[in-house]
């Protein structure tokens, strides 16, 4: 079997769905059965890490000398009339990981959708980056035979936004990377808190900077909890800077101090010892399909307060402080209970290593290429989508 994947999220993006497609590919490779696999990504230059995937005899890496939204343009606007198989030969089944299916499509399409909030939370979106997903992926989930969500939320969310019968979805959840673990030395610990001059207690966030991300919330949270506590508590912020950020900072510098010091994208062994060296991880988001950074701290043995809602809760069980990401006193009130508790955070820590047992790459990677290859058999047969509108 031959499968497609465009692999421009993975080349391209440190975080979220680019790790995500990343651990995903990496773990079907170890897998003795995996198909070959054509990897496409879009980039200017060569992405070394990417090309070298070229190594295994499993896989062919193709780069298109473009940037992502170059080709995106001129699959999805222009609609220029390339099939995918020009490009990467005869296949039997062609993924897209991050959200969207290539418009000219002879193999059997499978797409991932990872979260509805562009639609169900339009306001903490850009309003390009709205309009072109609410186009293509509804036209995307219509020409794919199997639509993959990463949780039951998005399952959820697909059926009653687009109207996608349940015998089209697949639910293949996300998982950790091994780079997240409990194993630095103090050493190590100590150099990147020289590095990064880290206050001796400090509450962790990480994602993109943008308004889904609630940071305004938690900054307000995070000064209520100092008061509480009777003791400064500051949140440093791992994550690049997304669409619409410059009203999150706004809306920080209006919260009054302690604030949020941003220290922009680092490697994997710095963000992991900012999670082992944190007090917990602090993720109120107001909508996510998984939330990856909630594993993260799990394996990093690290508290976690989080948002009582769709796919973090759903990661989260019952490993984790809920809290009302709308109610910065209920995220405060989480913070001040898992910080003065400490009989809780030792039970939370040891939750989140068990919790940590329901999610494997490898456990999913299998669970793709059994969807890869119900795919190529055929059935079930693709079928456009009701188009469910919900104002």
């Amino acid at each position: 079997m031959r499968v497609g994947i465009d692999y421009t999220s993975a080349a391209t993006q440190r975080e979220g769905i680019g790790r995500a497609t990343r651990e995903l590919v990496g773990a079907m490779l170890r897998l003795p059965d995996c198909p070959r696999l054509h990897l496409v990504y879009a980039h200017r230059g060569p992405v070394p890490e990417a090309d070298a995937l070229a190594i295994n005899e499993r896989v062919r890496v193709r780069r298109l000398p473009l940037s992502p939204r170059v080709m995106l343009a001129g699959w999805y606007k222009a609609r220029l009339p390339l099939p995918i198989e020009a490009l990467l030969g005869p296949l039997h089944v062609m993924h897209g990981p991050d959200f969207v299916l290539p418009p000219r499509l002879a193999a059997a399409g499978v797409v991932t959708v990872h979260d509805l909030a562009y639609a169900t939370r339009p306001e903490d979106a850009h309003p390009a980056q709205r309009r072109f997903l609410e186009s293509a992926v509804p036209a995307s989930i219509d020409r794919a035979r199997l639509v993959v969500a990463v949780s039951e939320t998005t399952r959820r969310d697909l059926m009653t936004r687009y109207g996608v019968r349940p015998h089209r979805i697949r639910v293949v959840p996300n998982a950790v990377s091994a780079e997240f673990h409990e194993r630095d030395g103090d050493d190590e610990l100590a150099e990147v808190r020289r590095r990064l001059r880290l206050p001796e207690d400090f509450l962790l966030s990480v994602g993109t900077i943008h308004p889904r991300k609630n940071l305004g919330g938690l900054a307000r949270a995070a000064a209520s909890s100092g008061r509480q506590l009777g003791r400064t508590l500051p949140v440093v912020h791992v994550g690049r800077e997304g669409w619409l950020c410059e009203q999150v900072f706004a809306d920080i510098e209006s919260s009054g101090p302690p604030g949020i010091r941003f220290v922009g994208q680092i490697n994997d062994a710095t963000l992991r010892a900012l999670y082992r060296q944190s007090a917990a991880l602090v993720y109120p988001s107001f909508a996510e399909g998984f939330g990856l950074p909630i594993l993260e701290a799990f394996a990093c043995g690290t508290p976690v307060v989080t948002s009582n809602g769709s796919g973090m809760l759903e990661a989260a069980g019952d490993a984790a402080e809920l809290v009302d990401p709308h109610d910065p006193d209920s995220i405060a009130a989480g913070i001040v209970r898992v910080v003065r508790d400490a009989d809780w955070r030792t039970e939370l820590v040891e939750r989140g290593r068990r919790r940590l047992g329901d999610f494997s790459w490898s456990r999913s990677a299998r669970q793709m290429l059994d969807v890869y290859a119900e795919a190529r058999r055929g059935e079930p047969a693709p079928e456009v989508s009701a188009r469910i509108s919900n104002g």
